[in-house]
This record gives structure tokens, C-alpha cells and sequence, in this order.
């Protein structure tokens, strides 16, 4: 009896985007070569890093699991393939796996995702911040006025 096939190989170029923050999930990623960075979007004009992946990592698994939207974006560095696990085949995996299990990732995920904002907030302000120290950096200093 022959296996049905869970994977399928996909190549990315440089730049390429495998997935966007805010998209519903439709495949989780498996690294095969190449990196990969995960960006989460900072106020309109800014990207935060949260990570550089590399082969061996999944990613884009957070939303199979708890049918939420991608709470970041993927993008390659460099040639980059990856093995793609539809949302079918994942979710047969989640099927076959222990109840319990499945709701230990469903918390971790949670707590995942709000670290994650933390860190789109917190790098949102840092950001505006030098970005009015820079601004103001060559003017005059303000000098008491005196009557």
C-alpha cells in the first residue's frame, strides 16, 4: 500500500514572501535549506524581526493549530526550499495526536502570541523615540527666557 503524500517542495528567491501577517492560514512550512525571517509590522512603517529560521524549523504552524490569522510575516533571505503541509494534512496530524497535547500547544501558542505583541509594541516605541531624538538632534538646545 502506497503512503499519501503529506509534503510538497516549494522554492522561494530571495525576497520572496511566503506568507503575510493577517492572512488565514492555509500551509505550515517545513525548512528544507536556506533561512527564512519572521517580521511582525511595528505601527505603519515599521517591521519588527522576531526571528531568523533556518533548515529544520517549521514555521507557520501557529494558525493550523488555533485557526487564527498569521500573526507574522515570512519572508526568504535567500534561495530557500521548503516542504509545504496543507492545512488538511496538518490537521489530520492534530487529529491523530493526544487531546491533551493538543491543548498544551493551543495555551503555549497563546501566550506566544501576546509575547509577540509585547515585543511589535514595545519595538514601536523605541523606534519613534530615536526617530524624534534624531529629529531634534541638530537644533539649538532650549534656553530659559529671562525678564
Amino acid at each position: 500500500m502506497r503512503k499519501a503524500k503529506i509534503l510538497d517542495r516549494r522554492v522561494y528567491r530571495p525576497g520572496q514572501t511566503l506568507f503575510h501577517e493577517g492572512d488565514q492560514a492555509w500551509a505550515a512550512f517545513l525548512i528544507e535549506s536556506g533561512e527564512v525571517e519572521i517580521l511582525r509590522s511595528a505601527g505603519q512603517r515599521h517591521e519588527v524581526l522576531l526571528a531568523t529560521v533556518g533548515p529544520g524549523e517549521l514555521i507557520g504552524e501557529m494558525g493550523l493549530i488555533d485557526n487564527s490569522p498569521r500573526s507574522a510575516t515570512a519572508r526568504a533571505l535567500g534561495m530557500t526550499v521548503v516542504q509545504v503541509i496543507t492545512e488538511q494534512n496538518f490537521s489530520r496530524l492534530l487529529t491523530n495526536a493526544e487531546p491533551g497535547l493538543v491543548a498544551l500547544l493551543k495555551v503555549l501558542l497563546r501566550r506566544l502570541r501576546v509575547a509577540n505583541e509585547t515585543v511589535s509594541a514595545q519595538s514601536c516605541l523605541v523606534a519613534e523615540t530615536r526617530l524624534l531624538a534624531d529629529r531634534f538632534e541638530d537644533e539649538e538646545p532650549l534656553r530659559p527666557v529671562v525678564n
